[in-house]
């Protein structure tokens, strides 16, 4: 297990539902299940969230306890090898309604962008910064995520992950995808 730095959450990690929550987490069944989220896209705390509220309670509805709790999911996950990838992704559910994601240092990607008046032109790049882009063809870009999976890019992009991810390498790429069905 993996020492915990509480930083300005010193007080509550120091409580009994504090030392409570950090072992929890750091289950074998708890991990599995964040890095199981994590590598879906989904943000960690998700699935664990009625663990936390069974094991825990009424304190997991507590805002501090809540940011506690990513805090510990973030140490945790990086020490297994995962990064930030994204903060508040929203959930809609109790104890949270927004949580991080993370990814895998070593996952191979694309940071993926859409026309906000073209959804099927989307443009490719190894950086998220979107000010390196060329200009979409009417509208702006919108940010949609870092794409790592090899079927949505096929199926759903109509682009091999593999091979774009060594386009992006020498600057962002610009893609327009087929419609997949006839309009109704």
């Amino acid at each position: 297990m993996v020492q915990f730095e509480a930083g300005q959450f010193a007080k509550e990690a120091a409580t009994p539902e504090g030392v409570a929550l950090w072992t929890v987490l750091n289950k074998d069944d708890v991990i599995a299940r964040m890095e199981t989220a994590s590598d879906l896209g989904r943000p960690a705390l998700e699935p664990v969230q009625d663990i936390l509220l069974e094991a825990l309670g009424e304190v997991m509805m507590d805002d501090r306890y809540k940011q506690l709790a990513g805090r510990m999911v973030r140490q945790i996950l990086e020490s297994r090898g995962f990064e930030h990838e994204t903060a508040d992704v929203r959930l809609n559910s109790v104890p949270f309604y927004k949580a991080s994601r993370y990814r895998r240092v070593d996952q191979a990607g694309v940071y993926l962008f859409k026309s906000s008046v073209n959804p099927r032109e989307i443009c490719l790049s190894a950086q998220r910064d979107a000010a390196q882009l060329p200009a979409p063809t009417a509208g702006r870009w919108m940010y949609v995520g870092f794409l790592t999976s090899r079927l949505k890019a096929q199926i759903g992009y109509q682009f091999d992950l593999k091979d774009m991810v060594k386009r992006v390498a020498k600057g962002p790429v610009r893609h327009t995808f087929a419609r997949m069905m006839r309009p109704a």
